[in-house]
């Protein structure tokens, strides 16, 4: 599939959603630059003129070197980051225009918007102290009003299929090794099925198998018709799960074009 690359204004984003049903993200230049106070106000541009849209069904894997700017993108996807430049719109069906531009969104719009639409895998597990591993991936259901009962049956059978020992689920995560927590993690993010979903490295904690089992899970959530970015770190993973490739390098004037797999 080619990518049609936004460049549009506001009212053309919003045509964008109305005549592409399947659309669900459009990124539009997004820049990112930070700026070192401790260092005279020096600023470190990570991200320069990206461009990309994704559409239900879709994995986008980002690409590129250490330092590319690949999970920048992605915390500015999700609104973790301000973005310079540029903006960021998802589809939001509550809205009036259809879509959210997180750019220029109210605080509490886009965390509805991540509520209801965008689920986020960072690479570390960041939870309430103390709370039991089984609640901690029931949280999002409850949060959408599933009774609890059933948050937490249907979070008991995803820590099973994530091969996370039946004796952890009621015990908090802090003690866990690093490949437990993740995925815990992992369960957490995909256990509400997220229209958008953002992946940074879900699998790099990982050994071969449990990779394997999160890759199904993706795929399963990209033939749900989920729209995934995401950055994973072995070659194996990528191939499976993606059905496009953003190569991102160090910032430059051309803007990156996602190539087809």
């Amino acid at each position: 599939m080619t990518t049609l690359i936004a460049t549009d204004s506001p009212a053309g984003a919003t045509r964008a959603f109305v005549e592409r049903p399947a659309l669900m993200l459009r990124a539009t230049g997004v820049r990112k630059t930070f700026t070192l106070h401790g260092q005279g106000g020096i600023g470190i541009e990570a991200l320069a003129g990206v461009s990309l849209d994704v559409e239900r069904g879709e994995c986008i894997v980002l690409v590129g070197p250490s330092g590319a700017g690949k999970s920048t993108l992605l915390r500015c996807l999700y609104g973790n980051y301000l973005a310079s430049g540029g903006s960021i719109a998802i589809r939001d069906d509550d809205a009036p225009l259809q879509h959210l531009e997180i750019t220029r969104a109210a605080p509490h719009d886009v965390l509805r918007l991540r509520r209801n639409v965008v689920g986020y895998v960072s690479q570390f597990l960041r939870v309430i102290p103390r709370v039991p591993a089984l609640d901690i991936v029931a949280a999002p259901l409850v949060a959408h009003g599933t009774d609890e009962g059933e948050a937490r049956e249907r979070a008991a059978a995803l820590l099973a299929r994530l091969n996370v020992p039946k004796r952890l689920w009621p015990l908090a995560p802090a003690t866990f090794s690093g490949g437990e927590q993740q995925r815990v993690n992992i369960a957490r993010g995909l256990i509400a099925q997220h229209r958008v979903l953002l992946l940074d490295e879900p699998t790099a904690s990982l050994d071969a198998e449990n990779r394997e089992v999160v890759a199904s899970l993706i795929v399963e959530a990209r033939e749900r018709g989920a729209a995934i970015v995401g950055v994973f770190h072995d070659e194996d993973t990528r191939e499976r799960v993606a059905t496009r490739r953003l190569a991102l390098s160090a910032p430059r004037a051309e803007t990156p074009v996602a190539e087809p797999v």
